[in-house]
């Protein structure tokens, strides 16, 4: 069980974020588990049965228990649609993140949703356990042109990373994400301080080793260096 809790609700003037709840199998499943073009670029398959989005309620929930998947929907104040999902996958010092914004829904929706994320991402990176908060977005999709303005930094691009099911793709590329809080200086104790003391002492040794080779004659800094 992660010893870190999230908030359950986060309000905003346009949208509540809770967790997702058993009557919202059908919402969710029209508006994106079961739409073709929210689910192209996920790892995995897009739902055919309101059955598979009742598993994946039901999966969030035991997430919340356990608090090693967090899940909450993004539900529009003004018409009580569900616009998008915010997932985290915490394993501090390090947090994982996912979105899923609905195809359906207008741009001023998706702005909302992308306003809830940087700020969910703004909170994250200011608790204490929290030092790294990293995603995954398919090279081909559109969801990585966002995330520089998030404040995430581009890492890597992996190859081959995770299966495209709905593109029926065993392997696509991902683009590694992160965003990262500096860590702290340690506070002085005992063991710092022979740590500070013992890399000082290392480094005058070098120094002066450095030294006697400057001084070696030219013939002895060869054979040294033919016979290391």
């Amino acid at each position: 069980m992660s010893p870190f809790r999230f908030p359950a609700l986060i309000e905003s003037a346009d949208l509540l974020m809770r967790p997702p709840e058993p009557r919202d199998a059908k919402a969710l499943f029209d508006e994106m588990l079961g739409d073709v073009a929210t689910t192209r670029h996920l790892s995995f398959r897009r739902h055919t049965q309101i059955d598979e989005t009742l598993a994946f309620i039901e999966d969030s929930a035991q997430g919340w228990r356990s608090g090693e998947l967090i899940r909450w929907v993004l539900e529009d104040r003004a018409s009580g649609r569900l616009t998008g999902m915010i997932e985290l996958r915490p394993h501090p010092p390090r947090v994982e993140v996912g979105v899923m914004i609905s195809r359906r829904g207008g741009a001023r929706r998706r702005r909302a949703g992308l306003h809830a994320l940087r700020k969910l991402l703004a909170w994250m990176l200011a608790q204490p356990p929290i030092l790294r908060i990293y995603a995954y977005c398919a090279v081909d999709g559109d969801a990585h042109s966002s995330m520089e303005k998030l404040g995430f930094t581009l890492e890597a691009k992996l190859t081959h990373y995770e299966c495209r099911p709905n593109l029926g793709l065993l392997a696509g590329d991902s683009y590694l994400y992160a965003m990262t809080r500096p860590l702290q200086a340690p506070e002085e104790t005992p063991a710092t301080r022979w740590l500070s003391e013992y890399a000082a002492l290392n480094a005058g040794l070098e120094a002066g080793a450095a030294d006697d080779t400057a001084n070696t004659p030219p013939h002895a800094q060869e054979l040294h260096i033919a016979a290391s």
